[in-house]
């Protein structure tokens, strides 16, 4: 991907122009063009499909505290014990001073997203869960009550899930939605951002849009939909959504120039649909591309990176991955072991999804079993049918799938299980009795499991999950966790020797930033706002007031807002 080199701005017949331009109108896009325009700078929404992103297929939770619906629930949190438990999950991925500042403006986060008309309630769910249950709205969105990260920061539930029926990403986005046309934001929507604009200089001065024709909107968007990451083994469909896109850009499009005055803002998400990208960057794990899940929507296609690649930008944690490996709900397989093809158990069961799946995924060939006992197998499947509606639906549905077609195994005694699935039945008899033996004498978990969570598997008859990366049944969800390398203090991109791009700022998904090191649910939201917010703030500040716009253009930029 090329940049366009202009000699001098003023010179350039801009089509349209704006003080901050965003490319993306995911979560993070929407907040870096709201806290835009409170900076009182004219902004354009620029994106590819109708505006939403992954952000309105998400949970819709942010991770935050002390809020005040913390303290609604009688939690008493602090920013130190946030700050304390954060440092163990985020790690190196931004600056100590960095995590520090998030933490302190966190609840201020959520409270102007509340201002923006975010709902969120104190209804809380305290049991280990990956998601809450419906009527349930804050809960232990990570591994706070885990034993090695509890006795380090005191626990508390600090996953704010957005008020709404279902997955709350739809009402979240819903809701900044609303509060970006009451803002008087331009939508440049079914645009695809193509290339960057820059003076020779190296500052960015804008962007080259692909504008599809208003009548091909309908078909473009109906494409998108179809591949939802809800919809499990869809890479056939998204391939022929893929090019039947890249048909409608090609022949039913315009090239227009947009002019940012303040800078650009690429909020275009990761690289998931990239495997160009994935393959370069970690090919151990692209080789199980094909049978894997995308949790992201098409947009996340590396071309925001590509564009700051393009002028001079630097990427970082580009082979950090988020990947998925849910063991619960049901929450009854979390009393199971999980093993690998040594027969060794290798991460508590009770861990965050992300914290299994990557370590899943560093297990020989991505082989692993997740082993419990005819009570809990039988267990499973009940609380799997009637755990509601909508938990069946995303978790129920693909446990019971998986049961069916994953290849499953049952075994009379440990040994017998060990051979069907390729394990030396000696190395997983010995880690049974360990992990029997262990509860039965107040031992504590091998691996660092929850005690309350422990329950003996015994001699048998014992089953096998298959929870190998290449058991496409199993549904591993990745998403990509890498990106631009921006100042952390103003959100701008930075070249390889730490400079910044003048005029190019990124956040969210795009960035580097604190979902990077590895994520917890909420983090990815709560790095959008943060980083989005930063960004916004920055490019707004960054404007150069002038009146050098001929009227004829004003009026015309006014009449398509």
């Amino acid at each position: 991907m090329s940049q366009i080199i202009v000699d001098d701005a003023l010179a350039v017949q801009w089509d349209r122009q704006a003080d901050v331009v965003v490319v993306g109108f995911g979560g993070a896009g929407a907040v870096a063009a709201l806290q835009a325009r409170e900076g009182k700078a004219s902004v354009i929404l620029i994106d590819r499909f109708g505006g939403g992103g992954t952000t309105s297929y998400s949970g819709g939770v942010i991770y935050a505290g002390p809020t005040r619906f913390q303290r609604e629930a009688g939690f008493v949190d602090t920013v130190d014990e946030m700050h304390a438990y954060l440092k163990m999950e985020v790690g190196d991925a931004v600056r100590p001073e960095t995590l520090r500042r998030f933490c302190e403006g966190s609840a201020g986060d959520v409270e102007w997203l509340v201002g923006h008309g975010v709902r969120y309630a104190s209804d809380a769910y305290l049991d280990k869960i990956t998601y809450p249950p419906e009527g349930k709205f804050l809960y232990y969105s990570g591994n706070e009550k885990s034993p090695a990260f509890a006795e380090k920061a005191k626990p508390a539930p600090r996953g704010h899930r957005a008020v709404g029926p279902g997955f709350g990403g739809a009402h979240y986005m819903t809701a900044l939605r609303q509060s970006v046309h009451r803002n008087d934001i331009s939508l440049m929507l079914h645009s695809r951002a193509n290339r960057l604009i820059c003076s020779r200089d190296g500052a960015v001065l804008g962007v080259e849009v692909i504008e599809l024709a208003e009548e091909k909107h309908a078909e473009q968007q109906a494409l998108y939909e179809k591949v939802s990451p809800y919809v499990p083994h869809n890479h056939a469909s998204t391939e022929r959504a893929l090019r039947r896109m890249r048909v409608l850009e090609e022949r039913y499009s315009r090239t227009t120039l947009v002019r940012a005055r303040g800078g650009v803002v690429l909020t275009t998400g990761g690289f998931a649909y990239s495997r160009t990208l994935i393959d370069r960057y970690d090919q151990a794990f692209a080789r199980h591309y094909d049978v894997l899940h995308r949790l992201s929507t098409m947009g996340n296609d590396g071309s925001g990176l590509m564009m700051g690649k393009s002028v001079g930008a630097a990427v970082g944690r580009m082979d950090s991955l988020y990947i998925a490996r849910n063991i619960s709900p049901p929450e009854a397989l979390l009393e199971g072991v999980l093993v690998n093809r040594e027969g060794g158990r290798f991460v508590a069961e009770d861990a965050y999804v992300s914290l299994i799946g990557g370590e899943v995924a560093r297990q020989t060939d991505g082989d692993a079993w997740l082993l419990v006992n005819a009570r809990c197998f039988r267990r499973s499947i009940q609380d799997a049918i009637t755990c509601g509606w909508q938990r069946f639906k995303y978790f129920g549905v693909p446990m019971l799938v998986n049961y069916a077609l994953g290849g499953t195994r049952r075994g009379s005694t440990v040994a017998t299980l060990a051979r069907k699935i390729g394990v030396e039945p000696a190395r997983l008899e010995a880690t049974i009795r360990r992990h029997d033996e262990d509860i039965a004498v107040g031992r504590p978990d091998a691996v660092g499991k929850m005690d309350e969570l422990r329950k003996p598997i015994g001699k048998g008859p014992i089953y096998a999950i298959n929870m190998s990366m290449s058991n496409r049944h199993a549904l591993t969800k990745f998403m990509t966790l890498g990106g631009l390398k921006v100042d952390e203090d103003s959100g701008a991109v930075v070249r390889d020797d730490g400079t910044p791009i003048p005029g190019l700022y990124a956040a969210g998904m795009a960035a580097v930033g604190l979902h990077s090191n590895g994520y917890i649910s909420g983090l990815s939201i709560a790095d959008g706002v943060f980083s989005g917010r930063r960004a916004g703030r920055n490019a707004a500040r960054a404007v150069e007031r002038s009146n050098w716009m001929p009227d004829s253009l004003r009026r015309a930029d006014a009449k398509r807002r």
